[in-house]
């Protein structure tokens, strides 16, 4: 796991300097603010859950206008951890809705958006039981339904790559690119 991350974030990394070296100047702003870049947007990034500690990657694809403000993505995530009997690791399969708040906030800037989202899916979670427990049945099952809250920023290098955050019921730090 911990390879995994070093090349994720190694990967992200030189991604991230290819692209600013091509940095875009066309600014577009509105008087009013409600500039934000959301559909046609890749997110890409590594996460924490809250809950055991838990370390791993998501991604999402911000598909579909949902009105004004409001963008749909298609996401996938894997987050892992380890206890002292056992390895879990969850594949969470979902939708992410995100509510850009850049009108109403003022922000006529192109280069942040302020946003708060939600994430509805299911998991598919494993549990791995190390040597000693043998006779505790390793497997998976699935999550009825996973949820979760959180508000976060994207910072726009230009139209084809920045940086995101969110924080709520987990947190996340990635880059975004414009597709």
């Amino acid at each position: 796991m911990k390879n995994l991350i070093q090349t994720l974030l190694f990967t992200m990394l030189l991604s991230l300097s290819g692209f600013v070296s091509a940095q875009d100047n066309n600014d577009k702003q509105t008087n009013n603010g409600g500039h934000y870049k959301g559909v046609g947007q890749l997110n890409v990034g590594l996460g924490v859950g809250f809950n055991y500690g838990s370390a791993g990657f998501m991604a999402d694809y911000e598909f579909l206008q949902l009105g004004q403000d409001f963008t749909m993505a298609a996401a996938v995530s894997y987050y892992g951890y380890d206890t002292y009997y056992a390895k879990h690791s969850t594949f969470g399969v979902g939708v992410r809705f995100r509510w850009y708040a850049d009108r109403v906030l003022g922000i006529t800037s192109n280069k942040w958006d302020v946003f708060a989202s939600g994430d509805v899916g299911f998991g598919i979670h494993s549990t791995n039981y190390h040597s000693g427990y043998e006779n505790t049945p390793s497997g998976s099952n699935v999550s009825p339904i996973y949820w979760g809250v959180g508000i976060g920023t994207k910072y726009h290098f230009n139209d084809k790559i920045g940086l995101h955050a969110i924080i709520g019921t987990g947190a996340q730090i990635g880059i975004t690119f414009g597709l």
